[in-house]
């Protein structure tokens, strides 16, 4: 799994031993995600705080942080099964579910390390120096990935769908950042 994003006969070999996202591989990474992502959005208000969110403790945080990535999920999958419905793109969905498990599986590596070393050493310019980079490589080589395997449906729906869904929560997170100046 650790190559299967940058190499096409690893990805080949998952897409061939059967329906990867059915396993427990699948619901470790979602786990593992909804553990990762939170805690970045803790680091960030813990070292960047916004004004909005002063009366509340690191635990409320942390929970409504929990509570934003749950809700995130579960609208993205909801979102990702109406689209691939509505358009009829359900070989897509399995292929799509896979390369997510690959790419959340990076993510919460990703980001368990950074935030360690982020939370320890208090240097939460490593955030946007080193994390922003490793993230725009994995998001850029899953879009790649995902592209050049789907067959017979529109690379733009999907486009479309990826920039709304994956990209888009992320640019929140610097929109309130911003906010916060």
């Amino acid at each position: 799994m650790l190559y299967a994003l940058f190499s096409t006969r690893h990805f080949q070999q998952l897409l061939r031993e059967g329906r990867f996202a059915n396993e427990h591989t699948h619901s470790y990474s979602i786990l593992l995600s909804l553990f990762a992502f939170p805690c970045l959005v803790l680091t960030v208000f813990h070292f960047y705080p916004l004004n909005l969110l002063e009366t509340l403790s690191p635990l409320q945080l942390y929970g409504l942080a929990c509570a934003g990535v749950v809700a995130w999920f579960l609208v993205s999958q909801f979102v990702l099964w109406y689209f691939t419905a509505i358009f009829n793109y359900q070989e897509q969905r399995y292929l799509y579910l896979t390369l997510k498990t690959i790419y959340r599986f990076y993510h919460a590596i990703l980001l368990a390390s950074i935030i360690t070393i982020v939370w320890y050493a208090c240097a939460p310019k490593l955030l946007f120096f080193v994390y922003i980079p490793l993230l725009l490589i994995i998001l850029l080589a899953f879009f790649i990935r995902f592209l050049t395997n789907i067959n017979g449906a529109s690379r733009i729906h999907f486009f479309i769908y990826f920039c709304s869904l994956e990209i888009l929560p992320y640019l929140l997170l610097i929109k309130l950042l911003i906010i916060s100046f």
